[in-house]
């Protein structure tokens, strides 16, 4: 009863203070929309930055370009070109670390279908090539083991190749010239964002059987290899094998850096990922500030209103009240003022996270939604704390003026300090010329003893005494 009581009191208070409540709970609610905004377009930006690194690159993957030795070896000077060779992917498929790999030549060659013409990088690859480079087809297939094993002239197209030839028609089935020579095509890659290409973009490439790139251009050395580990967390120790068995088929010092360019994926997410955070946490900041003021506008507030209600307080503590009961009526208030803020800071952000943005920023908002449901209780706790001092002020101020005037004294002035449990009273009475100096001490004796019981902590009470001769002397009589 005595609860529903205080609950009704606080909300009267807060009723009877309306506006002042209301730009509160606005401030709170708008902090709150502001930091799952903030992050929302953060989570949004790491989705799809790794998004569009994923359809470049699966997990674990990296390729690996011939390079220039840098370290005697082997009988070998240094400064000698590394020329990777086919014969150097059956070793490399025979490493326990080793899931994947492809060799790949490629080279910028024209291609037409009947009148039209277009020019695309033709790479010759492998089967385990679509695999590790996410190659989907929107339609037919990739290239497989049969094409390359008998040498087949079919050809996998991406988005542009296939919509510069075909248009919107149908382009599996369909027999494309590349150089003059004859390609059936048989699949075309589906529209994906890709972020991290080399030479050129999937999109604008064509994939065929590596066994037949010898009949559009002669090469003899390959221009990568593309290899996958099994796991990213044996992906060190697999690069490691990787570039031991180039180094002994190569004659190089497998510690030399620069005898083998390597492009690697691991790596690249780690740098995304830095970069990735980073913004994140920039726009966390800026949405934590905004959520500040609105935290400093509700200590303002309640400071306001406490010290408006010093008499109300003190009215209470003469009829019985105790500091548990007074404390509890502007904690619930605070509680109540934040709480709503939060509530419509979350209803905003739910709102806000059905309204047509990106799809991946519109998924980062919906789960912003339960990261915000989890700081509406923070900023419910932290409503109690920025409450917890001016309504200790009040209690302070309570226990002061009533009995000061029953002791006969004038309260003048009264100063309150806290420093974490502990509380420093400073009170300045001004006594009637009626009463000694002696007489006066021990009252304020009295006081300082009444204020220490009352608010039951550790407090250290100070009395400076005044008369009021002297004082209207110095002052004046209007003070």
């Amino acid at each position: 009863m005595l609860l529903k009581e205080t609950v009704a009191q606080a909300w009267s208070a807060i009723a009877a203070h309306r506006f002042r409540a209301g730009l509160t709970v606005l401030g709170i609610a708008w902090g709150i929309l502001t930091v799952a905004s903030m992050m929302a377009y953060g989570n949004g930006f790491h989705r799809a930055m790794f998004a569009g690194f994923s359809n470049a690159f699966s997990n674990g993957v990296a390729v690996i370009y011939g390079g220039q030795t840098s370290m005697q070896a082997g009988g070998e000077r240094a400064g000698r070109r590394v020329f990777l060779k086919r014969a150097d992917i059956e070793p490399l498929t025979h490493l326990g670390l080793v899931k994947h790999v492809s060799p790949e030549l490629f080279e910028s060659l024209p291609l037409t279908f009947g009148t039209r013409a277009t020019s695309a990088g033709v790479r010759g690859v492998a089967p385990e090539y679509g695999l590790m480079r996410t190659e989907t087809p929107s339609d037919g297939r990739f290239i497989n083991a049969e094409d390359v094993e008998r040498r087949r002239r079919v050809a996998f197209l991406g988005t542009d190749v296939a919509r510069k030839l075909f248009g919107n028609s149908p382009a599996v089935g369909q027999t494309v010239r590349i150089k003059g020579l004859s390609f059936e095509v048989v699949g075309v890659l589906t529209d994906k964002a890709q972020l991290s290409s080399y030479f050129w973009p999937d999109r604008m490439s064509v994939f065929i059987p590596h066994s037949v790139t010898e009949q559009l251009f002669h090469q003899d050395y390959l221009d990568t290899i593309v290899v996958q580990t099994i796991a990213p967390a044996f992906h060190e120790r697999g690069m490691r094998q990787v570039r031991a068995v180039l180094a002994e088929r190569h004659r190089f010092d497998a510690r030399d850096e620069r005898a083998l360019s390597v492009h690697d994926s691991a790596e690249m997410r780690r740098i995304f990922g830095g970069m990735t955070m980073g913004l994140k946490l920039v726009l966390v900041f800026i949405g934590t500030l905004t959520l500040m003021i609105g935290g400093v506008g509700v200590m303002n507030i309640m400071l306001v209103s406490v010290t408006e209600r010093t008499r109300e307080i003190g009215v209470r503590k003469a009829l019985g009240a105790r500091r548990r009961h007074i404390l509890t009526q502007f904690l619930l208030e605070g509680l109540v003022i934040t709480g709503l803020g939060g509530a419509v800071g979350l209803l905003l952000v739910m709102a806000t996270g059905w309204l047509p943005f990106d799809p991946i920023v519109a998924i980062a908002v919906a789960v912003n939604i339960l990261w915000s449901g989890a700081h509406l209780v923070f900023r419910s706790v932290s409503g109690l704390m920025d409450y917890a001092d001016p309504a200790r002020t009040a209690r302070v101020t309570a226990a002061v003026e009533p009995f000061s005037r029953l002791l006969g004294f004038h309260h003048h002035g009264l100063r309150v300090r806290h420093t974490g449990n502990r509380t420093l009273v400073e009170i300045h009475l001004l006594f009637p010329f009626s009463l000694t100096l002696g007489d006066a001490h021990r009252r304020a004796t009295v006081l300082e003893a009444h204020v220490a019981n009352a608010l039951g902590e550790e407090v250290e009470v100070i009395t400076h005494l005044e008369s009021l001769e002297d004082h209207a002397a110095v002052h004046g009589p209007e003070h």
